[in-house]
């Protein structure tokens, strides 16, 4: 009778145990995935932050981007349009790797729709003329660019 007993609190200690361990790992993950949302963040501002930099200490980039704007890619020599295709290049890269985080889950739809209307607002034709798009990697990304481009053009 008493190894009955004490089998029964040894059963109900050891239930007792898993419950607030599955809890206690529930926390943990929940934790870690905010660690890995803020890392994500810190990721992006991070490579915004240098791209701003490297732009802002360039001697020459800022004169070929303000050229593109003011004359468009075929005013550019062969060196600046290199530069340019660079610069643009990894404007890619980067873009494409904050859309590989909002599919991973740790970016919101709103940057990502921010993204996508600077995209089709001001850099997609650059892109087009520059013969880049095919660094775009993601077709998913793809496909949501080449719809914010036809929805901004109104085909």
């Amino acid at each position: 009778m008493k190894l009955e007993k004490l089998n029964d609190w040894l059963s109900l200690v050891a239930n007792i145990g898993v419950v607030v361990g599955i809890f206690a790992l529930i926390a943990e993950l929940n934790h870690s995935s905010r660690i890995a949302e803020v890392t994500a963040f810190q990721t992006r501002m991070t490579e915004i932050q240098e791209a701003t930099v490297q732009l802002s200490l360039s001697e020459d980039l800022p004169a070929i981007l303000v050229k593109i704007d003011n004359e468009g890619v075929s005013s550019l020599d062969e060196i600046e349009m290199i530069r340019a295709a660079g610069w643009h290049n990894g404007v890619i890269r980067r873009m494409q790797s904050q859309y590989f985080q909002y599919q991973q889950g740790f970016l919101d739809r709103r940057s990502i729709d921010l993204t996508l209307d600077g995209i089709a607002r001001d850099m997609y034709h650059v892109w087009q003329e520059l013969g880049i798009l095919n660094t775009i990697e993601i077709p998913e990304w793809r496909e949501e660019i080449l719809e914010r481009v036809n929805s901004a053009s109104g085909t």
